[in-house]
């Protein structure tokens, strides 16, 4: 490109004018960013009042939830209307700010998902230590954790120049900024090497822990009959399988990303994928919480459970850690 030619941030900048395509995509952004973050608001909503959640579980799920909140609101906000209007003056810093905002969320909801997986490991193998292992204090600390290391890794893009991403309206997607008109790549070096190590940790570290999980979980259906048919273990069950159907879906946005590596001018399917997947699998937690978790159902939509008593602690709600209140078991 001849230096005279270039303009930086001209990546970020609409076409001026919009086209069936550009309604579509932007249409359907907003709508997704939007849909999801009602859909985490429902997700507050449902951990707070509903008495299964009021544990380190449901810790970890709120602020798994914060994580997606980012993206809900940068999609909903940001890329999907701009995407519809196609301006031509907008300002770069206000683009890269978008993408690092969203990006620094999604991080964080990256590395929840390992958290969560930890969480239910622990819950099968080791069900009356679990209320010792995560006691308050260490839920509380591991989220600050990972929200430092999040901000932490978004804080690479500055360090490192000449790597910066940021949502393009003309091609629907993030894309790479170029900061000097002889740069001989088109992409930042920095972006796959963060989206290698999400997928590393939410993808091939969950899936080895949640693996381990169902190795107990299968034990435990051969062994031990009357453990297997607990309601707190069916309860810990079902909450397990709810985390690897969010795993399922990460493993394909996450692998999507890597390969697509914000490029620009890549597919549809591309796009869908790596862009608009992302928070539409945020969509996915909260229909798989609201309608695969019968407590959740069942406060929705004001039906009557059957109520068990049970004289003993249950070793997976922390009965000493988190106001639980009344220690009735719902089937």
């Amino acid at each position: 490109m001849n230096s005279s030619d270039f303009v930086y941030g001209s990546e970020l900048q609409g076409r001026g004018y919009v086209t069936e395509t550009d309604i579509a995509f932007g249409t359907f952004t907003t709508a997704t960013g939007v849909v999801a973050f009602c859909g985490a608001l429902l997700n507050f909503y449902l951990i707070k009042h509903v008495k299964a959640f009021h544990n380190a579980f449901g810790f970890f799920w709120a602020a798994r939830t914060v994580g997606e909140l980012g993206s809900d609101f940068v999609y909903g906000v940001y890329t999907g209307p701009i995407t519809l209007a196609q301006f031509t003056n907008i300002p770069p810093a206000l683009s890269i700010f978008a993408y690092q905002f969203a990006f620094t969320f999604a991080y964080i909801q990256c590395i929840m998902h390992w958290a969560v997986s930890i969480n239910r490991l622990v819950a099968v193998w080791f069900p009356f230590y679990y209320d010792r292992i995560f006691n308050k204090k260490l839920c509380v600390c591991v989220v600050i954790g990972i929200c430092v290391a999040s901000f932490m890794v978004v804080a690479l893009y500055l360090i490192f120049p000449c790597n910066h991403i940021g949502y393009s309206p003309r091609f629907h997607e993030n894309v790479f900024v170029k900061c000097r008109p002889d740069l001989d790549r088109d992409n930042s070096l920095i972006t796959p090497r963060l989206v290698r190590a999400c997928f590393s940790i939410a993808c091939a570290g969950t899936a080895m822990i949640n693996m381990t999980t169902f190795c107990k979980i299968a034990y435990i259906r051969v062994t031990s009959k009357l453990k297997y048919n607990s309601i707190e273990f069916k309860r810990d069950m079902r909450l397990f399988t709810l985390g690897v159907m969010q795993d399922i879906n990460m493993i394909v946005v996450v692998g999507s990303i890597a390969i697509c590596n914000n490029e620009a001018n890549t597919t549809t399917v591309c796009i869908l994928l790596s862009y608009d997947g992302l928070v539409f699998i945020y969509i996915l937690n909260t229909v798989f919480m609201t309608f695969f978790n019968p407590e959740c159902r069942r406060f929705l939509f004001k039906t009557t459970p059957k109520v068990h008593t049970t004289s003993y602690i249950h070793p997976t709600e922390g009965t000493s850690q988190w106001p639980l209140g009344s220690q009735t078991v719902t089937n």
